[in-house]
């Protein structure tokens, strides 16, 4: 009898994970029929045309037209996207960027606007740019465009009278147009609320007069940006600028004059500096800055200091600094010796990255004993590259001397333990 009861007990534990394993058998069966009677609900075409119209406008143009393959309903639903982009990268293939631009721009159906539109040309034909391209945005204007942007090899002269036409144009982006450029801004046009202006003048011949005389009637305009090379004056006058972007090649630069009242942000890069460069203005509302130097030679160090001065009643700075690869000594790149060193009494947010040698890194805890109300700091160590333009150079001359050697990061700068830390960096008691 008790062998028997045993046995039963040894059953009984035996049973009940089979049990349970089948329990739960069922109960994942359960769960994938539920999810398979989901997966036949076709929510997709319960949506409404205009949202998915909206859907497609997120895509690009290439891509939403793949979904003309799904249904009938989706032959021609893409060609209604609010949003835009053509692109040309291959000679062998405009027969299908025109056949694209057509279906997209030229045989719209006026009831479907047009918001956006982003061409990109990377080969020139004649006729295209001379025909094609003018008819194109003639087309765009008629449908609301109001998001404009023209990347690549693109033949201005014809195509310019039209773009300053469009009255609706909210943001205009030329950033790197090639080829040979011989014009001049039209005289006219029509764009009065454009907040946004993008422009790229590396081979676009730019007469300042008329550049400032653009800006000046531009009197919805937020957001500049500008590419330029070797120019030797430029005034920059605005009531309504907030964002400026700032790029600058050549050392050709002379007088910067920045008259912008209501700048909150800037962002200045340049490749090279004139030494005797004069910088003025008035930026009173500036708040934030990315100042990108690169190249920098010893007699830059007065453009240098004379930039942090313009600059000095900002909140946040990031400064990118890199000396010319012709250097073979250590200079002074951010403070000209034996002057004032730029007080900055609203500066909170600092972030400085260059080669913290003896000579920038003295520098820098001199700049920063003027920082009363300074929260964060973040100093990085970039190590100029050793190359054949600079030969002789020593490595351990342009080796780290910050106390970390690669990086020091310090936040919440008010508070008392990480003050008596930024106080020993500065070598405070």
């Amino acid at each position: 009898m008790d062998a028997l009861i045993q046995r039963r007990r040894r059953m009984s534990h035996v049973m009940v994970p089979r049990q349970v394993r089948q329990r739960q058998a069922a109960t994942a069966m359960s769960c994938f029929c539920s999810k398979a009677d989901t997966r036949q609900i076709d929510r997709l075409s319960n949506l409404p045309d205009e949202l998915l119209v909206t859907i497609l406008s997120f895509l690009p143009t290439p891509t939403a037209a793949r979904t003309s393959v799904l249904c009938r309903r989706f032959r021609h639903l893409w060609e209604a996207s609010t949003s835009v982009q053509v692109i040309y990268r291959n000679p062998d293939h405009l027969d299908k960027f025109v056949a694209l631009a057509d279906r997209t721009i030229l045989h719209r159906n006026p009831s479907f606007s047009l918001l956006s539109l982003h061409l990109e040309l990377y080969y020139f034909d004649l006729s295209l740019h001379n025909s094609y391209m003018p008819s194109l945005l003639a087309k765009a204007a008629s449908l609301g465009l109001c998001h404009l942007t023209i990347v690549g090899y693109v033949h201005l002269q014809p195509i310019l009278p039209i773009i300053f036409s469009i009255k609706t144009l909210k943001s205009l982006a030329l950033p790197n147009v090639a080829g040979d450029q011989h014009h001049v801004f039209p005289s006219k046009f029509a764009f009065t609320s454009l907040t946004s202006l993008s422009l790229g003048f590396s081979s676009i011949d730019l007469d300042p007069p008329k550049f400032s005389q653009l800006l000046s009637e531009l009197r919805s305009l937020e957001e500049l940006q500008l590419d330029i090379c070797s120019i030797s004056s430029l005034i920059i006058s605005s009531q309504t600028i907030r964002k400026l972007k700032l790029e600058i090649s050549g050392s050709e630069l002379h007088t910067l004059s920045l008259f912008l009242p209501s700048l909150e942000s800037l962002n200045l890069r340049t490749r090279e500096l004139f030494p005797s460069l004069h910088i003025h203005g008035e930026v009173p509302s500036l708040k934030s800055a990315v100042i990108g130097l690169d190249e920098l030679h010893a007699q830059d160090v007065t453009a240098v200091t004379k930039l942090l001065n313009f600059i000095s009643h900002l909140e946040e700075l990031r400064l990118l600094l890199r000396e010319s690869t012709d250097e073979k000594d250590p200079i002074h790149i951010l403070l000209e010796p034996g002057k004032d060193v730029p007080n900055f009494p609203n500066l909170k947010h600092l972030y400085v990255r260059l080669c913290f040698h003896n000579h920038n890194f003295e520098d820098v805890i001199m700049m920063l004993h003027n920082c009363p109300v300074l929260e964060s700091l973040k100093l990085v160590h970039k190590k100029p590259k050793i190359t054949h333009q600079a030969r002789g150079r020593k490595r351990e001359d342009w080796c780290s001397k910050l106390p970390r050697r690669r990086n020091v990061n310090f936040r919440n700068l008010h508070l008392g333990t990480n003050k008596r830390k930024f106080m020993k960096l500065l070598g405070r008691n």
